[in-house]
């Protein structure tokens, strides 16, 4: 199936969901009026310890603020195959040795044919066309549903 007839009825990020690292449907629409960070991650990639402290110190700082922010982590394996492990292990790790607090998501690819739906979508409204590693592209997502990409973070 090509990506426009997976995603092409798609016009927000609120219409979008995913199953979380539980196996548990995840539905975006509940992010409305919310700041929400989306990134990939891996267990084994050299930036993994600097971002996931970042990411969980970020989350902790505004999870509560007056504009809620989201933090929302995709395990990927597509690159030096640094996520190799079951989302079970995936998450005692994250929560364990980082305190991640914020939510994990179920285990995807996000370039390719099998890519998730999400990073599809994200990749096709605010680019790049290709994630190019670990924790390389953070999407974030304002309020009302403004879609912004940072790479080389």
């Amino acid at each position: 199936m090509n990506t426009e007839k997976k995603i092409g009825h798609i016009t927000s990020f609120f219409e979008l969901q995913a199953q979380d690292i539980d196996e548990n449907v995840v539905k975006f629409d509940q992010f409305k009026g919310q700041v929400t960070v989306v990134a990939n991650v891996a267990s084994y990639c050299g930036y993994t310890e600097s971002h996931y402290k970042g990411l969980t110190k970020l989350h902790r700082k505004y999870k509560s603020s007056p504009t809620k922010l989201n933090i929302l982590a995709f395990p990927c394996n597509q690159f030096g195959e640094q996520e190799p492990e079951t989302c079970s292990t995936i998450k005692r790790f994250a929560t364990t040795k980082y305190g991640v607090e914020f939510t994990m998501m179920n285990k995807v690819d996000v370039n390719g044919l099998d890519a998730s739906d999400v990073y599809l979508w994200l990749k096709k409204v605010a680019g790049p066309p290709r994630i190019t590693w670990n924790f390389g592209t953070y999407f974030v997502v304002t309020p009302d549903g403004t879609v912004a990409s940072f790479s080389g973070v």
